[in-house]
């Protein structure tokens, strides 16, 4: 059996670096933890700091993105015990043939992209080089895209009919139903993200003449947490508007300040902020109580629901992107072009 210094499992994972930028972002991490190694010469007062700039830096990855990559690393390992192969440093062919076992399995382009970045960025960690641009490697991952495509399996949304529909079912006694009622229309009229609709805090909802303004500190578009503001309307219809559904979970629940969302224990006792894929549990529960199939839905759909709806509406590309917060005028076109195709499109009565 292979005897490799180091496993891919030994190495802390990547730090939320994108597959495109692998190279590059592992490369400066490499050089800048290096430099923050404790000698016995200082003092406590400065290992102390080391440490804690070292947990900065660990925390500074999305807790998501460290699990996805560290059971990415640790799938590599097995694979590559079960195989007789070094893990840690790999070989080109040995992740070009790790690919094509992950493509067999069915897994997507993007999983299997994902799984490469892990494995190349703590290579780069580990002092060795990137295999991202290894003739093999980028050999398979053109083959993987020709052959599998790329295009994403999209969610369906829940546009404003289905979120009247799953408001129908979810109790509007209790503080289970308190709170997913506001969590659903926060999340919907916002357009959030699971992670930034969980992360949320009372400090961060501010009334307004018109309704609230959400603040989201920290988000996939703004990893330096400069802060967004969000505007969130009132709703002619009470049971939809996620003002009074807000401050009627906020007065039933006694939460004055910290985490908005919080989990309930037995006998419906608050417990600590909800976990980003309660929002996807949420969903996909009430979806199920109204008929749907809910497997359909994912964690993005009140997002894309909001944006799906608005652009149905005739909303322009600029007010949807106020309230969604893309960088991207293209990203968020996609969305507008894929729901009002039929509007846009010459076709209709032509036959």
């Amino acid at each position: 059996m292979a005897t490799p210094a180091r496993r891919a499992r030994d190495v802390l994972p990547p730090a939320g670096a994108s597959s495109a930028a692998v190279e590059s972002a592992g490369r400066e991490e490499t050089s800048t933890t290096a430099a923050l190694t404790i000698t016995p010469s200082v003092s406590t007062e400065l290992a102390t700091l080391i440490e804690h700039a070292r947990a900065t830096i660990r925390d500074a990855t999305p807790p998501n993105t460290k699990r996805a990559y560290e059971g990415d690393l640790q799938r590599f390992a097995t694979w590559c015990d079960a195989q007789e192969l070094d893990s840690m440093p790999a070989a080109p062919a040995t992740i070009a043939v790790y690919m094509q076992a992950l493509a067999n399995k069915g897994r997507k382009v993007s999983t299997i992209e994902r799984a490469l970045a892990a494995i190349c960025t703590a290579h780069v960690r580990a002092g060795y080089d990137s295999q991202w641009k290894e003739v093999l490697v980028a050999d398979m991952r053109k083959a993987l895209r020709d052959t599998l495509g790329v295009r994403p399996r999209k969610k369906k949304a829940v546009d404003d009919d289905i979120l009247r529909r799953l408001l129908a079912v979810v109790p509007v006694e209790g503080l289970l139903g308190l709170r997913d009622r506001a969590m659903l229309t926060i999340g919907w009229c916002a357009a959030l993200r699971r992670s930034e609709l969980v992360a949320l805090d009372l400090a961060d909802v501010t009334k307004a003449p018109k309704g609230l303004v959400v603040t989201v500190l920290h988000s996939k578009t703004d990893q330096e947490r400069r802060g967004e503001d969000v505007p969130v309307f009132f709703s002619n219809i009470a049971e939809h508007c996620p003002v009074r559904t807000l401050d009627a979970w906020l007065a039933a629940s006694a939460v004055v300040e910290g985490p908005i969302f919080l989990r309930l224990g037995r006998g419906q006792q608050l417990g600590e902020r909800l976990a980003p894929a309660a929002v996807l549990d949420r969903v996909q529960h009430y979806a199920k109580l109204a008929g749907l199939e809910y497997r359909e839905f994912g964690a993005h759909s009140l997002r894309s629901g909001f944006i799906t709806t608005a652009a149905r509406r005739g909303k322009d590309l600029d007010s949807i992107m106020v309230t969604t917060r893309h960088r991207s005028e293209r990203v968020a076109r996609a969305y507008i072009q894929r729901e009002t195709i039929f509007e846009r499109a010459a076709g209709e009565g032509l036959l």
